[in-house]
């Protein structure tokens, strides 16, 4: 059953009416205006919260020429991981075979083949000393690439923490530059060893690939690090702060939204509506008074 919102008492299901049978009040409008006030009111907070969010992302993005070159330059990690890191030359009966030991290498080892052959060679053989050097390097390559890749979908998301996002990223560029390292390491290790090994399958040569990714780390590095001691430049719109702050005190429960004014918040937005309001009002009231007067 149904409760009249004035007297509290019971509506049958069979009352299909809209005025309360004891009390007489039209339950469909009854506190019209306070409900619709205070669906204004609700509404003015969220559009704040909308805007502010708004203003994150522009800010995070595009809005300063900072945050436009960590835009532009956060792909090059990934990127870089094009250039190779060592080169691998594998020889045997019918097979003379050069793997470029880099991210496009190592798609290229995984659909062709190779991985697994490298895996296979890695139990067993003379050589399996430097085919286990050789899928460190792969794996270092691969540990790389989801540090850029990480880099860049942080970098997107930069908006969802204006103050935390920046030092995350700084932490995942240094990140990168260790694994870079780390890798660059295995590649001298993983010539050193197919040099030194009894066998001729494979043999190896170091390239400069780690250089130009640990460069490309380091950029990405400064820039957000100069974004950390700048800052973002956001622009939020007049009220929108105080609107955000007053709703955290709504949600909480420390203010009732019934006993906000309407706007909750005043700013030359709603000075200059709130002005067309009385002259489209006053606009009414004249033409209105002007026809009653002729028809008299």
């Amino acid at each position: 059953m149904a409760v009249c919102p004035k007297c509290k008492e019971k509506i049958p299901f069979y009352h299909l009416g809209q005025f309360c049978p004891h009390c007489g009040v039209n339950v469909r409008f009854y506190d019209f205006d306070k409900k619709f006030y205070r669906d204004a009111k609700r509404a003015e907070l969220s559009v704040a919260k909308t805007n502010i969010f708004i203003a994150h992302i522009k800010a995070a993005l595009i809005g300063s020429k900072l945050s436009i070159i960590r835009l532009c330059v956060m792909i090059l990690p990934l990127v870089s991981l094009l250039v190779p890191y060592a080169t691998a030359k594998i020889t045997q009966p019918f097979v003379d075979d050069k793997l470029m030991v880099s991210a496009l290498g190592l798609y290229q080892a995984i659909s062709g083949g190779h991985l697994d052959y490298v895996m296979t060679m890695m139990k067993s053989g003379i050589d399996a000393e430097a085919f286990r050097a050789l899928a460190l390097v792969m794996g270092g390559i691969a540990l790389t690439a989801v540090a850029a890749v990480v880099l860049v979908l942080l970098t997107v998301l930069s908006f969802t923490s204006i103050k935390k996002m920046p030092k995350v990223l700084v932490c995942v560029c240094v990140a990168g530059i260790a694994l870079t390292a780390v890798t660059a390491v295995l590649a001298f290790r993983f010539v050193s060893v197919a040099d030194a090994s009894r066998g001729t399958i494979v043999r190896g040569g170091v390239s400069f690939g780690y250089i130009v990714t640990a460069l490309m780390f380091a950029v990405n590095l400064v820039i957000n690090t100069l974004i950390i001691k700048k800052g973002y430049n956001i622009v939020y719109k007049e009220g929108d702060l105080e609107r955000k702050e007053i709703a955290k005190k709504v949600k909480a429960g420390e203010i009732d939204i019934d006993s906000l004014p309407q706007p909750i918040v005043e700013t030359e937005e709603t000075r200059q509506i709130d002005l067309e309001i009385r002259k489209q009002q006053a606009l009414y009231h004249d033409r209105e008074g002007g026809g009653g007067s002729e028809e008299v």
